[in-house]
């Protein structure tokens, strides 16, 4: 008996040595890294995941070859968000333009752990009568689809995002945060390539309940504000919310934990990286909705 807890003794001492030996070592590594090293290697690291890593505002963003692009957007996705660790708000727009039915929808809440906005832009082939839409999964606009928008997301204390993107689904990710959706505020800006596509898309933002007053209108380019969103909310158990929420805070917290002493995201997980690989690609799987191929499955 005494054996075997001497044996427990010594193992868990090794392992102790081995840690701290290991994390010493990826100290140094990081430590030691130019600013554009790091730069550069943690986009390599980040793109099979579908996204980009900007360093001067200290977010990643959606890449727009991201393997996220084969799923494009619909009511199933948002209804198992709870399954992937995110809880957000959402306020999908339906229009019709041109023959086709264009859903370009917003969220802004916690993805994982990592505070969040984004835009989806897609479109079907043909007119999907409404009573229809919630059930369809609708394609992501093509490269000469993409439409310019800007995102800017504040929080209860302080900005976190100002984005510009011409894009299919742009959006913003600051890692290490934790926030109640309600207590963000979303401003979005498109511009359209024609007028009638903005008037197709204003006339849907009033028919969900916006005033004239809460849009902005300058010639092609429409501006409003997510706050609470007029679209009910997907009905979500709000027990099994609040959890997902309450894991999101303590992953947060063990993140920031195990990366200390570093503050920028791109210190924080490259030195993850040469500490553990594996818990390197977890934190990375900031979105994971829809099917997805590869080795990084």
């Amino acid at each position: 008996m005494y054996l075997i807890i001497t044996s427990i003794i010594v193992i868990l001492l090794l392992l102790c040595a081995f840690f701290c030996i290991r994390r010493k070592r990826s100290l140094t590594k990081v430590r030691k890294m130019s600013c554009t090293k790091k730069c550069s290697l943690l986009n390599e690291l980040a793109e099979p995941f579908g996204f980009t890593y900007q360093f001067v505002q200290d977010i990643f963003t959606t890449s727009t070859d991201a393997w996220q692009k084969e799923s494009g957007c619909g009511e199933f996705y948002d209804q198992t968000a709870l399954s992937a660790n995110m809880v957000f708000d959402r306020e999908p727009v339906y229009f019709n333009y041109r023959g086709r039915t264009w859903l370009i929808e917003f969220w802004k809440g916690q993805y994982g752990i990592s505070t969040g906005a984004e835009a989806g832009i897609c479109h079907a082939d043909t007119i999907i009568p409404p009573a229809l839409r919630r059930q369809t999964i609708f394609p992501a606009a093509e490269p000469e689809e993409m439409l310019p928008v800007r995102l800017r997301l504040i929080g209860p204390e302080c900005p976190f995002f100002n984005l510009s993107q011409t894009h299919w689904r742009p959006g913003g990710f600051v890692m290490g945060t934790c926030t109640q959706p309600e207590d963000l505020l979303l401003e979005a800006v498109l511009t359209f390539p024609e007028e009638s596509m903005c008037r197709s898309f204003t006339r849907a933002l009033i028919g969900l309940g916006y005033k004239d007053s809460e849009i902005l209108v300058y010639g092609t380019t429409v501006q409003f504000y997510l706050t609470d969103p007029k679209v009910p909310g997907v009905p979500w158990d709000t027990w099994v919310q609040s959890y997902v929420m309450w894991k999101s805070r303590l992953a947060c917290r063990l993140y920031l934990w195990i990366t200390r002493p570093f503050y920028s995201t791109a210190d924080r997980l490259l030195f993850l990286y040469y500490l553990s690989p594996f818990l390197f690609r977890k934190t990375l799987r900031i979105r994971r909705i829809g099917k997805r191929t590869g080795r990084h499955s």
